[in-house]
C-alpha cells in the first residue's frame, strides 16, 4: 500500500514538472504587434498577384484566409506544426490580424531556448494546395516558459504578404503535350 502511494505521488510530481516545461502562448498578432504593420496580413502590392482593386490592402474576414503556427526549438532541434487553422479577424477596427483566444503549446521539452517561429497564412484546403498564400518567419531569443504574448515580441515590423497562386504547368505536362501533338502530326502525314 505504501509503495503504491509513494509511486502515485512521484508520478504526479513528474507530470506536474513536465507541465511547467511547456511554453504556452496566445497566437495573437494584434496584441503582440508593437506597431503596425507587424502581423497584418495584406495582399501583395503587385496588382497581378491580388484581386482587382485590392493590391496592398489588408485581407478581410470575407477573404477566407486562415493561419497556422510552426516552431523550431533551436536548443534541441525539434520542430512542430501546431496544426491550427485560425481565421484572420478584425481587431480594433483593423482588418488582417490573427487572433486565437486559446493558448497554444510548443514542444513539451522546451527549456526556454531560442525559437524560430513561422506564421503560414493561406486560402484554400491547405497551405500546400492554397489558391493564395504567404508566410513570415522570425527568431525569438531565449525566454521563460509561461503564458503570454512574449513569443511574438520580435515579429518583424512588416506585413505578412499573401499572393494569389498562378497555375504554372509542370515541364513534364508540356513535354507530354508536345509529344502528343508530334504523334498526331506524324499519324496525319501517313494517311
Amino acid at each position: 500500500m505504501k509503495r503504491a502511494l509513494i509511486a502515485s505521488i512521484i508520478g504526479l510530481a513528474a507530470s506536474a514538472a513536465s507541465t511547467f516545461g511547456q511554453a504556452q502562448y496566445f497566437f495573437d498578432t494584434y496584441l503582440a504587434a508593437t506597431s503596425a504593420p507587424a502581423g497584418v496580413v495584406t495582399w501583395s502590392s503587385n496588382a497581378s498577384l491580388a484581386p482587382a482593386g485590392r493590391a496592398g490592402s489588408a485581407v478581410t474576414v470575407a477573404d477566407g484566409f486562415v493561419a497556422d503556427l510552426l516552431w523550431h526549438d533551436l536548443g534541441n532541434g525539434l520542430t512542430g506544426d501546431l496544426g491550427l487553422a485560425i481565421p484572420t479577424s478584425t481587431q480594433g477596427g483593423d482588418a488582417g490580424y490573427i487572433s486565437d483566444s486559446v493558448p497554444v503549446s510548443f514542444d513539451p521539452t522546451w527549456t526556454g531556448s531560442a525559437l524560430t517561429l513561422t506564421v503560414e497564412v493561406w486560402k484554400g484546403a491547405s497551405f500546400a494546395n492554397a489558391t493564395a498564400s504567404g508566410s513570415l518567419s522570425w527568431t525569438e531569443a531565449a525566454q521563460t516558459a509561461g503564458a503570454g504574448y512574449e513569443a511574438f515580441q520580435n515579429m518583424p515590423q512588416v506585413p505578412i504578404i499573401v499572393s494569389e497562386a498562378s497555375v504554372v504547368p509542370e515541364p513534364t505536362t508540356l513535354a507530354l503535350a508536345g509529344l502528343g501533338a508530334a504523334g498526331l502530326l506524324m499519324f496525319r502525314k501517313r494517311q
